[in-house]
């Protein structure tokens, strides 16, 4: 624990200039950039074996600017194996009648990142993800936080679109907060059924899948169900819904309430594969962080997101790549 907090203080200090004043630049890279993430991995530390991060070496950013659309570390051999039927079949087709997702022009997604060296890192984070999944698969992964507003959504989201530029692989980005979830905002689809009809019973997963564009990324947003948050992930068809998104697509990604304050991320975590655990400089207190890692204790998480740290200076260039 004492090491992923001496990163957070080691992120503090090169932060603060001479006055003392904060100097960060990861929220906002150019006018519309996204957070830059750093993924901390996983080591078993302790007698109840709880995922402790661990920091890990910077990746050399790309110096020019690389298309999002272009697929990179194409992987495919650590993507898990889908059913012959599910092959067939493909995600649910959206009905006709769904609204055209489009990402708010104010989203700090991948899209809209005015610097390459963005893109980069959550290629790295989505690298150091297919790494945890080659030594045990998954398919169903829960993103949170210790407290809100420290990046999980953002996560989610450019984790979603990084997924999606590998070949053949079928991505589900899911508003699991079902009370505050903000992601229905940031697609500008408004109040349309989502994960809350389809434990309701109101809705079917066909009739709540957005597709985003032509390609292999969709989003299921909160819903629209008047039904208590608490008492709809008690549901028994929680696991069964979940186990029907496995058979359609490759990677289910899951944006999650904080887990300190309420207990539907338990709930989630319960039905799912594994967890990433989301912290942000100089906001993540070590307290907070402490007791996000016990209350995840009984579940697999992979390892830890610092979120909101420092633009990366470079110090040397040869061929095109900094270092």
């Amino acid at each position: 624990m004492s090491r992923f907090y001496n990163a957070l203080k080691e992120a503090s200090r090169s932060q603060l200039g001479a006055d003392g004043k904060s100097g960060n630049e990861a929220d906002a890279i150019g006018e519309s950039g996204a957070n830059i993430p750093e993924f901390l991995g996983a080591d078993a530390i302790g007698e109840n074996g709880v995922s402790i991060p661990e920091l890990l070496d910077r990746a050399e950013p790309v110096e020019e600017k690389v298309p999002a659309s272009q697929p990179l570390d194409p992987v495919v051999a650590s993507k898990p194996a889908v059913s012959e039927a599910a092959e067939k079949s493909g995600p649910p087709a959206p009905r006709g009648d769904h609204p055209k997702v489009v990402f708010d022009p104010s989203a700090r997604v991948i899209p809209h990142a005015a610097d390459s060296i963005v893109v980069e890192y959550y290629r790295r984070l989505r690298t150091k993800v297919l790494q945890q999944h080659a030594a045990k698969p998954f398919r169903t992964l829960v993103v949170t936080s210790p407290g809100p507003q420290e990046g999980k959504t953002v996560t989610v989201l450019n984790l979603g679109l990084s997924f999606a530029m590998l070949p053949d692989l079928k991505v589900l980005v899911i508003d699991g907060d079902l009370r505050r979830g903000s992601l229905g905002k940031w697609l500008r689809v408004g109040e349309h059924p989502g994960l809350s009809n389809l434990l309701d019973g109101s809705a079917k997963l066909e009739d709540t899948v957005l597709k985003y564009g032509d390609g292999p990324l969709s989003f299921l947003v909160r819903g629209t169900s008047p039904a208590s948050p608490a008492e709809l992930l008690h549901s028994m068809d929680l696991r069964k819904h979940f186990q029907h998104m496995e058979e359609q697509f490759d990677l289910v990604l899951v944006d999650s309430p904080p887990i300190n304050l309420i207990t539907d991320t338990q709930l989630l975590a319960a039905c799912c594969d594994a967890v990433l655990l989301i912290a942000r400089a100089f906001q993540t207190t070590r307290k907070a962080f402490e007791k996000a890692v016990q209350d995840l204790a009984p579940f697999r998480v992979i390892g830890t997101v610092l979120n909101g740290g420092t633009k990366v200076q470079p110090y040397r260039k040869y061929g095109g790549y900094y270092y």
